[in-house]
């Protein structure tokens, strides 16, 4: 059972430990689910120890929906009403040592029963085995993402331990849920506000000359677009012709994509990421058209296919995404179906 997060320093997979922490997984797949964490930040980041995320309001002081610094699941319930939800954690604590990309759910306020824990997650940035007060561990982030980790632990930050340049999620994906939805989960769209977003220093220039402001206002428009994710980098023109795809069957190979989404236009190449160390597919993956129209028809016919009894899920908007995992990946080259 893992989630991807589609972070503006690359991709992050958890995979989460749901037999051994079975309702605090539960709770963050569902918010996953209902797209919480989109456009989160990340904050409290302490260098070769921890950063944090989960804190709705941080960074989106301005946004109109999902105004929580921490919530459950059930805050995002319909018959709630939008208000604030946090779960009791019955279970005794028992302190043990997390290891680097371990992830942790973290433990708030309590009530007359013991702590409670809602959105509010921790990821060990330690090198070294430590421990962490008041967190349940729920996951870890698999060896392919520690690209992404380490970026995040060489990042400045203010004296609030706040990213001076945000580094934020988004995009989450759920690769493989067993649980059923509780009734009434909303799926929001979030959104965000240039207002809230705080670009590189070394993009701001102060200027009365009216061409570089025009030019730095294009770049800050750029950079605003690649947070979004609606471009890979600044200045960089998206791809139109690479579509996502998700909750793949563990057992389905590249060959047999190419068969099923050659019925919509031309495959250059196909890739399904896998675990570096076991081989294993990692359920989603990237599929290259020669052209961008066949891309379009494939996102609109193949959402919900059935293939080897898993209904996928495909992403148009992570077509500006590259193929950056090539290397650690089943990757097969096509030609023009006849």
């Amino acid at each position: 059972m893992s989630v991807l997060f589609e972070t503006t320093v690359g991709d992050i997979v958890i995979d989460l430990l749901y037999k051994e922490a079975q309702s605090e997984s539960f709770n963050f797949l569902k918010l996953c689910k209902a797209n919480f964490y989109q456009y989160q930040l990340f904050y409290n980041l302490k260098r070769h120890f921890s950063v944090q995320t989960g804190d709705a309001l941080l960074g989106n002081e301005n946004r109109h929906e999902l105004r929580f610094h921490n919530a459950a699941f059930q805050s995002l319930l319909k018959e709630n009403g939008s208000s604030a939800k946090l779960i009791t954690h019955f279970d005794e604590l028992q302190e043990e040592s997390q290891k680097f990309g371990d992830v942790c759910m973290i433990l708030g306020h309590q009530d007359d029963e013991g702590p409670l824990y809602g959105s509010q997650i921790l990821i060990s940035l330690s090198e070294t085995p430590r421990s962490y007060q008041n967190t349940i561990k729920i996951g870890h982030v698999i060896p392919e993402s520690e690209k992404a980790l380490k970026a995040i632990n060489q990042a400045t930050t203010d004296d609030q331990l706040r990213p001076a340049a945000d580094i934020r999620i988004r995009k989450v994906h759920i690769l493989h849920d067993p649980f059923p939805d509780p009734d009434g989960l909303i799926v929001y769209s979030p959104k965000i506000t240039t207002t809230n977003l705080r670009l590189p220093l070394e993009n701001e220039k102060d200027s009365a000359d009216e061409i570089n402001f025009i030019d730095s206002d294009i770049r800050s428009k750029e950079l605003t677009l690649e947070v979004l994710g609606d471009i890979r980098q600044a200045g960089i023109k998206p791809s139109e012709r690479v579509l996502f795809v998700c909750k793949l069957n563990p057992l389905t190979r590249a060959k047999d994509l190419a068969i099923i989404f050659q019925q919509c236009g031309e495959v250059i190449y196909i890739e399904i990421v896998r675990d570096k160390s076991s081989g294993s597919s990692l359920c989603y993956g990237f599929i290259e058209y020669a052209d961008r129209n066949s891309c379009e028809i494939a996102y609109s016919k193949m959402e919900g296919v059935l293939i080897d009894d898993r209904r996928i899920h495909v992403d148009f908007c992570q077509s500006s995404k590259s193929m950056k995992v090539q290397s650690k990946s089943q990757r097969t080259q096509t030609s023009k179906p006849r």
